[in-house]
């Protein structure tokens, strides 16, 4: 009960500063160093460690299905976990060179709520369509049959049990997920390659133009902020309140991203800490000083609760999501969210003039 309150007394302090503090200066931050650092800082880097945990992924593929054993079924087992960890630290930049080409849906299928996923590779799987065997034939098709989600579909049972190198189906399906590491692994370099090129998407952030996608530095900054607040609605919205349910029985744990492997936890946890990383490589409430600089604070604060909430729930999520403890601490950990997306949409963007309260997700 100490810790419910300590959080709702920092948001209640939050709110009553936020009415009595005055707006930021008048002529504005330097609007132009938050996508720099982002890029820079957060973004390049990012990048870079999926494309490293990717390929470690595509190494213990290939020796899982060589030789499967308890040492290669335990490097894989941790592979994934790493790659989901680094998937989720880029999942919310949809914008740019994620928003291009399928790219965020080629990385992995999410959301998933109608059960796309299962549905196509079920049939694949019964027809023992061969073109899934070979990477460039596979990358062509649906992006639902590609990707880390579908990879955890092959590789797991229902249970949580890695079955990938076992079983009546293992030549078939270690092919496939042969294929699919390799575009894997592919995906993440052309995702890496955006960002690092200094003509590429980055430029276009750090350096707009009247003519450009974004005109001015304000907007540059403004995509990067929207997209850090639209991470934390589909944490929320699509991922917690889908596995929450509006009652004990019409909880969805197996809903949550990456849940089948036992890595939803994993997945949640890692998608918090980098909305909070962007948020403070980019700098935002870092400008901020005397009466206004409580935001940093209190947003740090929040977010540090997020992730003891994780930390403290039973794993697999999948098998303890309908627990009334469990459900109780999600809705706790909603109510958080909540509370830094106030913070962040209303008192953050408004101090630095920043169209904070937009939602990609509304399409306006």
């Amino acid at each position: 009960m100490q810790f419910k309150r300590a959080v709702t007394f920092s948001l209640v302090l939050a709110a009553v500063t936020a009415v009595s503090t005055p707006s930021f200066a008048a002529d504005g931050p330097d609007y132009a160093q938050f996508t720099r650092s982002s890029v820079e800082q957060y973004i390049r880097p990012a990048t870079r460690q999926l494309v490293s945990a990717l390929n470690d992924l595509e190494k213990s593929t290939g020796d899982l299905c060589a030789a499967p054993s308890a040492d290669s079924s335990a490097a894989f087992n941790e592979a994934f976990s790493k790659s989901v960890a680094a998937l989720a630290g880029v999942d919310f930049l949809r914008f740019g060179p994620m928003a291009q080409d399928n790219l965020a849906q080629r990385l992995a299928f999410l959301p998933d709520s109608r059960g796309v996923v299962r549905r196509q590779i079920n049939k694949v799987v019964a027809k023992q369509d061969a073109t899934v065997r070979e990477p460039a034939a596979l990358s062509v098709k649906s992006v639902a049959l590609q990707g880390l989600t579908a990879l955890e579909r092959i590789s797991y049972a229902s249970d949580g049990t890695l079955t990938l190198g076992s079983g009546d189906d293992a030549e078939f399906l270690c092919d496939y997920a042969e294929s699919i590491s390799i575009n894997l692994v592919g995906a993440g370099l052309e995702l890496e390659a955006a960002w690092a090129s200094p003509d590429g998407f980055s430029d276009v952030l750090v350096n707009p133009t009247k003519d450009g996608v974004v005109h001015t530095h304000k907007e540059a900054a403004e995509m990067v902020f929207n997209s850090i607040t639209t991470g934390l609605i589909v944490d929320k919205d699509q991922y917690l309140l889908v596995v929450l349910g509006k009652t004990e029985k019409k909880a969805r744990p197996k809903k949550a991203p990456f849940a089948r492997s036992g890595n939803a936890v994993t997945y949640l946890s890692a998608s918090l800490s980098g909305l909070q990383g962007a948020l403070n490589v980019g700098g935002y409430a870092k400008v901020l000083e005397d009466e206004q600089d409580w935001v940093d604070s209190s947003l740090n604060f929040e977010f540090a609760n997020t992730q003891r909430v994780l930390a403290n729930l039973p794993k697999p999520l999948q098998d303890t999501g309908k627990e009334p403890e469990v459900r109780e601490q999600l809705r706790y950990l909603i109510t958080i969210i909540d509370g830094i997306k106030v913070v962040m949409a209303e008192d953050l963007a408004g101090y630095l003039g920043l169209s904070g309260g937009f939602n990609a997700l509304d399409g306006d």
